[in-house]
């Protein structure tokens, strides 16, 4: 399953998000597969709010499934390692230093196909609240074995800030819908 950790705590002032109460940095950890997510920052600054978080993927390690992120532009960078990154459908290889912006609506994945841990940080803007959204994911199962009734719960409700990407929208929805219409029926929806 998951693994939640606060290294300290601090927060930032007026913080819309629903994770109030968790401090930065806060990490979440796939145990099946070593990768984890470090959230560093969410605040507010001259182009609006904003959240910080490396992503950290050991050797032939990916992120998921393609998702794209609705509403957000995510910027991201390579703080070490190598990153193979696909975005709607095209592949780039970014190297230590180096940084690609997905725009709203992108398509996007990272595999780490090197022999060296990667951590790509990662500036999202606006967040909404896909940080509540992942941490959900991950304690659904994440890469392990996931809880199908469980994803589609959670993939339903945070549809504003995380989507997959293979399946079209318009199928997508009622399909996550009725699925996580199941799981609250037989208790295994992790949403309140």
């Amino acid at each position: 399953m998951s693994r939640f950790s606060n290294e300290h705590q601090s927060r930032v002032p007026g913080d819309p998000s629903e994770n109030d109460s968790v401090g930065y940095p806060s990490t979440v950890e796939d145990l099946s597969t070593g990768a984890r997510i470090t959230f560093l920052e969410r605040g507010v600054d001259e182009q609006g709010t904003y959240l910080i978080m490396d992503g950290v993927l050991p050797p032939g390690v990916d992120s998921g499934p393609a998702r794209l992120h609705p509403r957000s532009e995510a910027r991201s960078e390579v703080m070490a390692g190598r990153a193979d990154v696909t975005v709607c459908g095209e592949s780039n290889v970014l190297l230590l230093g180096e940084s690609l912006t997905i725009a709203p609506g992108e398509a996007h994945s990272i595999r780490n196909r090197g022999d060296d841990t990667l951590v790509v940080r990662t500036t999202l803007r606006p967040p909404g609240e896909f940080e509540a959204a992942i941490r959900a994911l991950y304690e659904a199962g994440a890469g392990g074995r996931p809880d199908l009734f469980a994803v589609a719960a959670v993939l339903s409700h945070y549809c504003a800030d995380v989507r997959l990407a293979g399946v079209p929208w318009v199928v997508q929805r009622p399909l996550l819908g009725a699925l996580a219409g199941i799981g609250t029926m037989l208790g295994r929806n992790p949403l309140p």
